[in-house]
């Protein structure tokens, strides 16, 4: 057998990293940030403890790890938003993608929703939008795509609203995980839409 070269030793390294990151995010859900531990995050991984903390020196930077994942998967909901013609479906589109995804997960997004209201969350949380080049990137990208929609929808102040409309979708999104069996989310999803429409109709 032929040894390794240095490209599949990175990508084994990857795919390590991958399902150490995928194990800490299904016992983060499970038992949430603070009760989990590497030892449990390691046995879900099936790993050893001591290799677990070859890929990652903390459990901190472990979360930093699983939240930039996060944020990658943010840039999914704008994909190909471009080629959908009017800023209403653009905008329907970006929810329908949103929600499907929310009660795809709901569990998931609790523990997101988690994290970021956490007063005390670990510095390691707070530096990645402060170092990631890659993050502020695709969060400029994720600003400006819906800066362009509101602005299509003569909205006065798109900046602002870009603000707001997240805002407003967190807090949707923050109220159906507390109670999904009862939350009328696809009401909401139509609320929105014809919040829009009226703003676009001179209701602005």
């Amino acid at each position: 057998m032929s040894p390794r070269t240095q490209q599949q030793w990175a990508e084994m390294r990857l795919s390590a990293s991958e399902k150490i990151i995928s194990a800490a995010l299904q016992v983060f859900k499970q038992k949430g940030f603070h009760r989990a531990s590497m030892e449990e995050i390691a046995k879900q991984a099936e790993f050893s403890k001591g290799l677990a903390y070859n890929y990652f020196r903390s459990k901190e930077h472990l979360l930093a790890a699983v939240m930039e994942r996060r944020f990658n998967e943010a840039e999914g909901l704008i994909q190909g938003i471009d080629e959908i013609s009017g800023a209403l479906n653009k905008l329907a589109t970006i929810l329908d993608r949103l929600f499907d995804e929310v009660k795809k997960d709901t569990m998931l997004y609790k523990f997101y929703l988690t994290v970021f209201l956490q007063p005390d969350a670990p510095a390691a949380l707070r530096r990645i939008g402060n170092t990631s080049e890659k993050i502020r990137s695709q969060w400029a990208k994720i600003f400006e795509v819906h800066r362009a929609i509101f602005s299509e929808l003569g909205v006065s102040d798109p900046e602002a609203e870009v603000i707001y409309f997240r805002s407003l979708t967190t807090g949707i999104v923050a109220e159906y995980v507390m109670e999904p069996k009862n939350y009328p989310l696809e009401k909401m999803k139509a609320h929105v839409l014809h919040m829009y429409q009226m703003k676009k109709g001179g209701g602005d």
